[in-house]
């Protein structure tokens, strides 16, 4: 997406893909909001399925997070806005990508998908850079348990006087088998 930066109050031309151009309303507090016309035209749909999912989604909308209403925002408010419009702020649109049913919507939803998880990838649970992969030691070879070195504590398991701890280490190196002795 490149966005131009302009004076607030000025409505912004941003381009989502090619072809489609939007345009947005700088806010600090959200980075940018857009009108429900220009959510419509970024989703390939009408203004009143916007108008729609917004009511059906009802719950998991919430204002101040998802969309305001344009007399909140004061002098940074178009002129030509009517105070009563629902701006779409960038988790608003997102949310909004859900519910929407367009070819454009799914190329959306597709190209966030891909975005999250490349995001993901490089990021720990904790919000942090995560570090490079490690490659994985060469092969362990402390703890393991070759045939030489099983009859190597043998012998030393057979220098314990204790016959009945003796014979229980013995009992577990061998993995719980009896081989005859």
């Amino acid at each position: 997406m490149n966005v131009k930066k302009n004076e607030a109050g000025t409505l912004l031309p941003m381009t989502v893909t090619e072809g489609v151009t939007v345009r947005v309303i700088p806010s600090e507090r959200h980075e940018y909001l857009m009108t429900t016309r220009e959510v419509a035209a970024g989703y390939g749909v009408t203004e009143y399925a916007i108008r729609k999912n917004k009511m059906s989604l009802g719950d998991e909308l919430k204002e101040g997070k998802h969309f305001i209403s344009a007399v909140t925002i004061g002098n940074g408010k178009p002129d030509n806005l009517p105070s009563n419009a629902v701006l779409w702020t960038k988790r608003g649109i997102i949310r909004l990508g859900f519910a929407m049913r367009s070819e454009r919507a799914r190329l959306f939803r597709d190209w966030a998908e891909e975005l999250v998880i490349r995001l993901d990838e490089q990021r720990d649970l904790f919000g942090g850079t995560a570090s490079p992969v490690k490659a994985l030691p060469a092969k362990r070879r402390i703890n393991r348990l070759t045939p030489d070195r099983l009859i190597d504590i043998l012998s030393d398991v057979c220098l314990i006087e204790n016959g009945e701890l003796r014979e229980r280490i013995a009992t577990k190196l061998k993995g719980g088998f009896d081989y005859g002795n």
